[in-house]
């Protein structure tokens, strides 16, 4: 179908190398953020980035920023065994694709500023 020619027109590697470049801009960009918690960060990792904000729930987190128009899953994430493991209850995650862009990550960085803003006043 359409999807796979896509795919195939632009290159797994250069797919690959994409994420990869967007998930290094993303972990750089959210390690500026006061209180942000980052939950797996092995090398090679496939395209999430998973985190938790000392100053909020995932959930407040998630309703917050949607408000300035960023999308991200907030919950357990179908792994409550990691989760009890990690001691934590539930996280967020940003998910990195063939249309992300670093940008997005800006976006996003700016927006848990403005959650610590509001739950650290």
């Amino acid at each position: 179908g359409a999807a796979v020619d896509f795919v195939q027109s632009i290159g797994m590697d250069a797919l690959r190398r994409h994420e990869q470049d967007i998930l290094a801009y993303g972990q750089q960009r959210l390690a500026a953020v006061t209180g942000l918690n980052f939950i797996g960060t092995a090398a090679g990792k496939s395209g999430v980035i998973s985190f938790t904000l000392d100053a909020a729930h995932p959930h407040d987190i998630a309703t917050l920023i949607d408000q300035d128009g960023v999308a991200v899953r907030a919950g357990h994430h179908c792994a409550q065994p990691l989760m009890k493991e990690l001691g934590i209850s539930s996280c967020v995650r940003a998910s990195v694709a063939v249309y992300s862009r670093a940008e997005d990550f800006d976006r996003l960085g700016d927006a848990l500023d403005k959650v610590n803003r509001i739950f650290r006043a």
